[in-house]
């Protein structure tokens, strides 16, 4: 059972952030007890509280100093994650557009790469998925992850893209597709490059 002064100092403990309390709480008020199991004299007990008082009113102030800093940084990283999540999906957009309008309206300069456009499309959607989950998932470096993720996306859906399309189409020329698909490995691995270096500076700090 709780003596008075851990209930004194139970209630003191409120003035900690809540994730504060929720992990040492119950550690800090079993040091106080043991701190009162030691302390025979009354000068002994008035030392222990004016101690335990002048560490409260120290570290109050810094718990949520740091907390704030925390709830920031959080904050910036899903900034910056939903802004390269956008980043990408608008890419991939472009690349469907551009790709649908060159078809539709049989311009030549667009269909030319339109290989390419194709292979980032469908190399962006699954390659993203992977390396944005696994990013989440895993501890790895982002530039890591995104080598590997988009390299073995790219040999799997080239070597199927083309199997696929020369089964239906004798007259299919399967180099078009390759180099597509090598294209849209150097485009998001590159993009994904360029970003990690702009953030290191930020992880950093």
């Amino acid at each position: 059972m709780r003596t008075l002064g851990q209930r004194i100092y139970w209630v003191l403990l409120f003035a900690y952030p809540k994730e504060f309390r929720r992990d040492y709480g119950a550690q800090m008020v079993q040091l106080l007890r043991d701190c009162e199991r030691d302390a025979k004299t009354l000068s002994a007990v008035s030392h222990l509280w004016a101690r335990t008082l002048l560490d409260v009113i120290h570290t109050v102030p810094n718990e949520h100093i740091a907390n704030l800093r925390k709830e920031s940084h959080v904050m910036n990283k899903l900034r910056t994650d939903l802004a390269a999540v956008f980043g990408c999906l608008l890419l991939i957009v472009v690349a469907f557009l551009l790709l649908s309008y060159g078809r539709s309206h049989a311009i030549t300069p667009i269909l030319k790469f339109g290989f390419a456009l194709d292979a980032i499309v469908v190399t962006g959607v699954v390659g993203n998925l992977i390396v944005f989950s696994l990013l989440k998932l895993t501890s790895m470096r982002p530039v890591k992850i995104a080598l590997w993720s988009f390299l073995l996306v790219t040999i799997v859906l080239g070597i199927a893209s083309t199997a696929i399309a020369a089964k239906v189409d004798p007259a299919f020329n399967a180099a078009n597709v390759l180099i597509g698909y090598v294209v849209s490995f150097f485009f998001w691995f590159g993009l994904h490059w360029v970003w990690s270096q702009k953030l290191r500076p930020t992880e950093t700090a």
